[in-house]
């Protein structure tokens, strides 16, 4: 069964480093900047593995892959004729075959939120944020833990408490203003604002290069440009007349369509 079975691992987004009506998420995106919901890696950069038929052991694909890639690769890896049609993602099965002949990803768009007044490009290595990163999301990152600091030296402590007591310590993280001592954090809401960091030897989002790319950031501002005009409107479902019947809570903890 296993070699007619192709395993893929990976998360929707980063984790989320706030809590929920006061309830812990238990997550952390340390050393990368930012959390769920912004535009910082933090929130978008997750660890994914592949196992299975034509996918070879022990390999690490150094390239881009974005979530819109699987549709057109798994159809491509299990055979199936999906017609000519235009993907939001491209085949990257040769490149988890680990073949030579693959074609490298140049970029993907992060997000265009004309309601936040915010988007994102990754470019090769370049990534541009236009607007506000992280809107009512988290904005810094946290330092690292000292060990003296950890439950962790306390093995037996339940999980549940184990969270709450993790939490409770980076609640006084930020209650102390640490969770941006290491880096300039860009708050409020700043349409026009133009952030460029250099992934390749910046994956941690500390410098921006904005000033010093003209070029680049022209370059990617044109394809954020382009890919603007062909998206569609986007649409607040929480504020739609369906949103009753789409509620969960009246069809026994199922999602229903929103749309008629």
């Amino acid at each position: 069964m296993f070699d007619d079975t192709l395993v893929i691992f990976f998360s929707d987004n980063g984790g989320s480093l706030m809590t929920q009506d006061d309830a812990p998420t238990g997550s952390s995106n340390y050393p990368l900047k930012g959390d769920k919901a912004g535009l910082w890696e933090g929130g978008n950069r997750v660890p994914a593995f592949l196992s299975g038929k034509g996918i070879p052991k022990g390999q690490v694909m150094d390239t881009i892959a974005h979530v819109t890639d699987f549709y057109p690769t798994l159809a491509n890896l299990l055979g199936l004729d999906v017609g000519v049609r235009t993907f939001d993602g491209m085949d990257l099965s040769k490149n988890f075959q680990m073949d030579n002949r693959a074609v490298q990803k140049k970029y993907f768009i992060y997000d265009i939120d004309p309601v936040y007044r915010q988007a994102a490009i990754r470019y090769e290595n370049w990534k541009l944020i236009v607007g506000t990163p992280a809107v009512h999301q988290a904005n810094g990152r946290y330092p690292p833990l000292e060990e003296a600091d950890s439950t962790y030296s306390n093995p037996g402590l339940p999980m549940k408490e184990y969270v709450d007591a993790a939490f409770g310590l980076l609640n006084q993280y930020k209650a102390a203003g640490k969770m941006c001592q290491t880096v300039e954090c860009f708050l409020g809401d700043d349409a026009d604002q133009i952030l460029l960091f250099d992934l390749s030897v910046d994956e941690f989002e500390f410098h921006n290069v904005a000033d010093r790319h003209p070029d680049i950031v022209s370059q990617l501002t044109s394809i954020l440009d382009r890919e603007m005009e062909g998206m569609v409107e986007p649409v607040n479902l929480l504020q739609m007349p369906g949103e009753a019947a789409a509620n969960p809570n009246n069809f026994n903890g199922a999602w229903m369509p929103w749309l008629p």
